[in-house]
């Protein structure tokens, strides 16, 4: 993923943590316990959500986000670890598991149901499992989707981000990071998506309470035709 590696030193100036975004999983999240950060980054969520009374355990495949993260934010836990490697932590580990950031849809969908069972395993009874997607109901109806440029004006960096060639089950990812001089590096990655109504079907019933489905951090309702955004909250049974 040489996108990701190339990324890890602007990743925070592009995408900051929000304080919507802590503000909302403070709310959702247990206060207590271990929480999991599946893919990570330079780790600034664990940054604001660990203390004494919840560690965080930040995991990502990408060695230059951890090298970020471990300096951004020496007090917390993390590994190069990928996601469908999570099955070696210990079950009932955690009281929380999240997966924010569109991740989640970098996991071939073979290995998604494997992954969605072992995030089980690793939470305690009751415990939160939050995820966050691109709405991929629109973009599935289509061969492909440009998103607005995101600008960093203190820096003059502007990033660049298409889903090229869509298909059921798979896309192409491109990005680029520019600033006035010079492009930083471009990248194409391949994403597996699946509209809102699969991601649900694959949250057993037996296995998981559905709490929140909703476009952003903010509560606004979601509706699978027009919205950009899709963010879950489950229990674990």
């Amino acid at each position: 993923m040489a996108f990701y590696a190339d990324f890890a030193g602007h990743y925070e100036e592009v995408f900051p943590a929000r304080p919507d975004v802590v503000a909302f999983l403070e709310r959702a999240l247990p206060p207590t316990g271990r929480l999991l950060d599946v893919g990570c980054g330079t780790g600034a969520f664990c940054g604001h959500l660990a203390g004494p009374d919840r560690p965080c355990l930040g995991i990502d495949l990408d060695p230059g986000m951890i090298d970020q993260a471990e300096a951004r934010h020496p007090g917390v836990d993390f590994r190069i670890l990928g996601m469908q490697e999570i099955g070696l932590l210990p079950a009932g580990e955690f009281s929380s598991v999240i997966c924010l950031g569109n991740v989640l849809p970098h996991l071939p969908l073979a290995s998604l149901p494997g992954f969605l069972s072992a995030v089980h395993r690793l939470l305690q009874p009751g415990g939160a499992w939050v995820f966050q997607t691109v709405n991929f109901d629109p973009i599935l109806k289509r061969r492909g989707h440009v998103f607005p440029v995101i600008r960093v004006p203190e820096s003059g960096l502007a990033f660049h981000r298409a889903y090229e060639n869509v298909t059921p089950g798979r896309l192409d990812f491109v990005t680029a990071l520019t600033d006035p001089d010079r492009v930083v590096f471009r990248g194409r990655e391949a994403l597996y998506p699946l509209s809102s109504a699969s991601y649900r079907a694959m949250h057993i019933p037996s296995q998981w309470q559905p709490v929140i489905h909703d476009a952003d951090f903010n509560a606004r309702p979601f509706d699978p035709a027009t919205d950009s955004g899709s963010v879950w909250v489950w229990r674990r049974r």
